[in-house]
């Protein structure tokens, strides 16, 4: 719901409100970004250890959803909340704009957060469930769902955000929320494996688990196999997050737009589940750094040909079906590189490199653009630069160098 649909109206309240690249970059990115560091490694650390009636992961995620849900309504509700917060601060106030600004920060970083930590322990829940030569499937499954809510978003609902914005975003909180509970209390967790974490009874306060986090860097290809997972993230970042305002510049309607996006996703459903069958067959790995390569190639050709509508269409649909072949075969890859027993410290720490990239990236490419006078193409550039160095870091991750020891 994150990436299907809460991304597009966010974008597109940003837009309304008419914030600069720089803004957008720091906003969406940003700022929940830097809050995650402390939350993605802390809610793991914790999560290992927890020993409760509804299991490790369940209590965390029932936390999640709600805050993700009043973070959502309080979204849809920033404009109005907006002039109130402007008219009671009087001749303090840093102006309407601002105050728009201040609580979009403050409502879609919230909504970050939570989405990225109920990521985070869902793939723990998972883990600790599905049998591993099952992984490549399950996420195949569970891209095809996913997309099939993007085609629906794309279709019929992106084009109503122009009048019913925050009716669309409230519905986006609720269809994070519901599913996440549903599961939580269907579901019943297994026992703990034999190896796993020990429970922390004498540490009761929530202090950042620093050395929980180093411990990982000390296997050597731990190194290359987060890097590769950095780069892969900040290959897609600068055109996702500015693809809605290089369509407009390019002269692509909205609804053209959603038609492409839709179609791409079709696609992409129709793959999923190959995708994900070659990845248990032949290794997640090896499938992922064959598609980045394709991605690779096909960005250099979008910096170099993209120019016009027509072209920005051709690429556009490339990029989603490439980069969604990319999220389906690296799903599962996690759990073939990082240990059973302690994938949540594993997993949540190069989450938390993955988010330093991403801080990295977003404070330079909002302002690069701004200072290009709005030359969108170098997001094109950048996916070209990062999607190579990419294959090289998985280039090094032989079979003999893997971390895991799945059984």
């Amino acid at each position: 719901m994150r990436e299907r649909a809460a991304v597009p109206s966010a974008l597109e309240l940003l837009r309304r409100h008419a914030a600069s690249d720089t803004t957008i970059s720091l906003l969406l990115s940003t700022v929940p970004a830097a809050l995650s560091l402390l939350l993605v490694p802390l809610a793991g650390y914790h999560s290992d250890r927890c020993r409760s009636r509804l299991g490790r992961r369940k209590p965390f995620l029932m936390i999640a959803a709600p805050a993700g849900l009043l973070a959502m309504v309080g979204l849809a509700a920033s404009p109005t909340l907006a002039g109130s917060l402007d008219a009671a601060l009087g001749s303090w106030s840093p102006g309407l704009h601002n105050c728009r600004l201040a609580l979009f920060s403050l409502f879609w970083a919230t909504f970050d957060c939570a989405a990225i930590s109920a990521f985070s322990l869902f793939n723990g829940l998972v883990n600790d469930l599905v049998p591993a030569g099952l992984l490549g499937r399950f996420f195949a499954v569970f891209r095809i769902v996913s997309l099939t809510i993007g085609i629906a978003y794309h279709n019929w609902i992106f084009a109503l955000t122009d009048h019913h914005l925050r009716e669309v975003l409230m519905g986006v909180g609720l269809f994070f929320c519901l599913p996440i509970l549903a599961m939580a209390l269907m579901l019943k967790e297994t026992p703990l494996p034999p190896d796993a974490a020990p429970a922390d009874k004498t540490e009761r306060r929530l202090r950042f688990p620093l050395d929980h986090v180093l411990a990982c860097f000390r296997h050597r290809s731990y190194g290359w196999a987060v890097a590769a997972f950095v780069l892969a993230s900040v290959t897609f970042s600068p055109f996702n997050t500015f693809y809605l305002h290089y369509a407009h510049a390019a002269g692509i309607q909205k609804a053209t737009l959603g038609a492409l996006t839709a179609a791409g996703y079709a696609v992409s459903i129709v793959s999923a589940f190959a995708i994900g069958s070659m990845a248990d067959r032949f290794g997640a790995v090896r499938v992922s750094m064959g598609i980045m390569t394709v991605y690779c190639a096909i960005s250099a050709a979008g910096f170099a040909l993209v120019s016009d509508a027509a072209s920005f269409r051709v690429f556009y649909f490339a990029h989603v079906v490439i980069s969604g072949a990319w999220f389906t075969a690296a799903a599962s890859m996690p759990m073939a590189l990082f240990p059973r027993a302690r994938f949540v410290q594993f997993n949540s720490t190069k989450d938390l490199m993955v988010i330093f990239g991403t801080i990295l990236v977003s404070s330079v490419q909002g302002p690069m653009l701004d200072l290009s006078e709005h030359d969108y193409r170098y997001t094109l550039l950048a996916g070209t630069v990062f999607s190579l160095l990419c294959v090289v870091c998985l280039l090094r991750l032989r079979p003999s160098s893997v971390l895991s020891n799945r059984r």
